[in-house]
């Protein structure tokens, strides 16, 4: 017996199994060539000749303890047994760990200990829970050198509790036993890709040493291939990786979230509107995932849930494809640039070979993109030109549903390259900017519209300042008449043909446009021409054209990189005014769902079915088909539009979290405080009165200088830019309008923040676009920002 030793360094060539399985991750660890305290092992075997009452087993081991260890050093003393930290079963705080451990008796008063434990009742009562046998258990024991830590912890490389891909790190000071022994309330760090969503000011702790404790976890996941939790502690110099286990509790239900949606499908959904967009959307989706990877197996339906009104994406579903692939679970909000991350780190699957070649299919399909749209437009003009909104006064309630199927094949169409088109964008943006960087050039501060004049023809507010001076120079008698009359007053005034064609034009140009491009229950322009007049005449547009400091010229960059930049400019470009047509035509076709239900809407009215043409959007698409074919609802249709109706006024102004784990409703929350914090979207700060603007019917209010505070943004917003200081928006990410126009205007935004719309008008606010905050003065100081 005491020729064969029971006590191994773990450092040596040959180990046996007889180990644990605790000090078999310490050996991966000490592989990674990461810092871990010098450790010994008393193997499993020396426990089996103490439980067979051997009298010389305690005497060996003294004998290797003064010959192996460094008997002027403290050891921290713990279990490896052969059962603990597997995947299926923890054994979590069941053995003893004793710390702090010097000399040859105290450390065979240790092991002893631990050799005792896993005999106490409660390990028998856990291995009865686990239909184990004491007999199964072996037990190796760890001898590890201790560090005398300034904070120790634990870091996690993944939420247990939600299955998020984000790393924890929590921290107590002094030794990381207090963590669980004493229930001490830790500091606590999230981050996720890079960024923090959770911070703990520690003086003692450095956010440097932080981050490197969240970097070397994310390593360290990777290279053992699984989802970890480690013990860790700084003594002050160098960060120590104490025991490594295999995370046993993620959780794998559905992650719903809301970054993609706040782009697309902002604000709340009424049901039809809901049950046209999302299995369109949805589709979109799955037809985008199905020609990059090849066919995944993925319900359109699954993919989208409602909570409280709202559209929440389950990234869960479609994260599961990408972790197969070896992606990150959040890469289709990295590949929109709604989630920040500089790259999207790959690590290839088997899965992920085998689908190679669909993906290089895609990628060289993709790249021909502008090409494909450039010959579809002919098709596609011609398709949009022969819609007419007077048709459908002439349908009946058959011809109206035969019109709504001819539409939706071409909507869906173009919901596919209108979807499609600003990813493609976004990743080659990011690789111009990137070599704009690498050439000292400043992104925002390169003019990437540089004469080009096509994308005025897009944007409403080229057309709205040209309308205005023509207004300014009539006569000023006529202009007091034209403020103070309807639209059709103004139509029948004499003399200023040309000031009345041009606002005809721009209506018929521009009226398809409402405050929400993608709810089409909202009023568009068109069919509010008197608050289109007053738009264009009782708004002072001051538009201030921000002069980049950088344009193409300006690059100076050798002969090879020029020819990648110019490559990357010119596609920027063309897909900057691909992105602008596509929106138009997807606005325009969308704008027709509302004009054919709202004729059905008429119909049913007349029969009195439903109260008013408007509540349609209270139903589904297929509760209006089956009215329209006289089918007898299962249900009260005036109850359940009131119903509706009551629940959407009653969670309007509520607050929900950004990210929704499993499928049940979060309560509602009250989350007032004094400041606001959101996602960056532009940098700068600024300091004026709010202006909460829900609707066309708040344009006026908005002063040059004002915080902006709106729901969501749309094109139809664009006008009031020109105007506002800085941008606070309730939803949006790095795509949407407020953000870009925003950029271009040169004023801080802050998108996604919860709360924004409690807000109140002449409340002073600082809006820091820098951090991402919306900081509310305490004080009622309107009078104070006037001086």
């Amino acid at each position: 017996m005491a020729d064969r030793g029971f006590i191994v360094i773990l450092n040596d060539k040959k180990i046996p199994s007889s180990i644990g399985n605790k000090a078999s991750s310490l050996i991966k660890l000490k592989r990674l060539k990461v810092d871990v305290p010098k450790a010994y092992v008393c193997t499993w075997e020396a426990y089996h000749y103490y439980l067979n009452h051997d009298s010389n087993l305690l005497n060996s081991l003294r004998n290797e303890i003064k010959l192996k260890l460094d008997l002027n050093k403290q050891y921290a003393v713990r279990s490896s047994a052969n059962i603990e930290d597997s995947i299926d079963r923890s054994f979590a705080g069941q053995f003893k760990t004793v710390l702090n451990v010097k000399g040859v008796e105290q450390i065979i008063e240790a092991i002893v200990s631990i050799w005792d434990t896993a005999n106490s009742p409660a390990i028998q009562t856990y291995l009865e829970r686990l239909n184990m046998s004491p007999t199964q258990l072996s037990m190796a024991v760890i001898i590890q050198e201790m560090v005398q830590p300034v904070a120790a912890g634990v870091a996690l490389s993944r939420n247990p509790v939600t299955g998020a891909n984000e790393v924890i790190v929590e921290a107590v000071l002094g030794l990381g036993e207090s963590l669980v022994q004493s229930g001490v309330t830790p500091f606590r760090w999230i981050n996720k890709a890079g960024e923090w969503l959770s911070n703990s000011d520690v003086e003692e702790i450095p956010i440097q040493v932080v981050d490197q404790i969240v970097n070397q976890t994310n390593k360290i996941a990777r290279d053992l291939k699984t989802h970890i939790d480690l013990e860790w502690a700084w003594d002050g110099k160098n960060v120590y990786w104490l025991q490594t286990r295999e995370i046993t509790t993620i959780n794998h239900h559905n992650m719903y979230s809301n970054y993609i949606p706040k782009e697309m499908l902002p604000g709340m959904i009424k049901p039809l509107v809901w049950s046209i967009n999302i299995p369109n959307v949805n589709g979109v989706f799955v037809r985008f995932l199905n020609e990059m990877l090849g066919n995944v197996v993925i319900n359109p339906e699954d993919l989208a849930k409602s909570f409280y009104y709202r559209v929440y994406f389950n990234m869960g579903a479609i994260g599961r494809v990408f972790v197969e692939l070896g992606l990150p679970a959040d890469s289709v909000e990295m590949m929109t640039g709604l989630v920040s991350k500089d790259k999207i780190k790959m690590k290839p699957t088997l899965q992920m070979m085998k689908r190679l070649p669909h993906f290089l299919k895609f990628v060289h399909h993709q790249w021909k993109f502008p090409q494909r749209i450039e010959q579809k437009k002919p098709e596609l003009d011609s398709k949009i030109s022969s819609l007419r909104w007077q048709d459908s006064e002439e349908m009946d309630i058959t011809e109206l549903i035969g019109a709504l199927d001819r539409l939706r094949p071409l909507f869906q169409e173009i919901a596919y390259y209108n979807i499609l088109c600003p990813m493609l964008a976004v990743m080659h943006k990011r690789v111009f900017e990137k070599e704009l960087t690498r050439s000292g050039i400043e992104p925002s501060n390169f003019d990437i519209h540089e004469d080009l004049p096509e994308l005025a023809e897009f944007n409403p507010n080229t057309h709205l300042r040209r309308i205005h001076t023509i207004f300014t120079n009539l006569e000023p008698s006529v202009q007091d008449k034209v403020r103070v009359i309807s639209y059709e007053e103004f139509l029948k005034l004499s003399d200023i043909n040309e000031f009345q064609q041009e606002v005809e034009k721009f209506i018929n140009r521009f009226g398809h446009l409402s405050d929400n491009g993608n709810d089409f229950s909202t009023t568009p322009w068109r069919e509010d021409p008197d608050m289109v007049l007053g738009l264009i005449i009782n708004s002072n547009l001051d538009f201030e054209e921000k002069i980049p400091k950088f344009q193409y010229k300006d690059i100076k960059v050798n002969p090879f990189r020029r020819l990648l930049i110019n490559l990357f400019y010119q596609r920027v470009r063309t897909y900057s005014l691909l992105r602008e047509y596509l929106s138009n035509c997807y606005t325009y076709i969308y704008g027709f769902f509302r004009n054919y239900y709202l004729a059905i809407g008429k119909h049913l009215t007349n029969k009195d079915i439903i109260d008013s043409p408007t509540d349609i959007f209270y139903l589904t698409d297929i509760e209006v088909r089956k009215l329209a074919q006289g089918i007898n609802p299962e249900k009260n249709i005036r109850d359940e539009i009131a119903h509706h109706k009551q629940d959407i006024e009653k969670f309007r102004d509520i607050t929900l979290p950004t990210v929704i784990y499993g499928d049940e409703t979060p309560p509602i929350v009250d989350q007032s405080t004094e400041q606001l914090s959101g996602f960056s979207t532009s940098i700068g700060q600024h300091t004026g009165p709010v202006r909460v603007v829900r609707g066309i019917q708040d344009f006026e209010k908005v002063l040059k200088g004002d915080v902006l505070v709106i729901p969501y943004s749309d094109v139809g917003w664009t006008p009031l830019f020109a105007r506002a200081g800085a941008i606070v928006a309730e939803s949006g990410g790095l795509l949407s309008h407020s953000s870009i126009i925003a950029r271009e205007y040169g004023i801080p935004a802050v998108v996604s923040v919860n709360g924004a719309m409690n807000l109140v008008d002449d409340m002073l606010v600082t809006v820091d676009g820098h951090k991402g905050l919306v900081i509310i003065n305490k004080l009622n100081a309107i009078n104070q920002y006037v001086e």
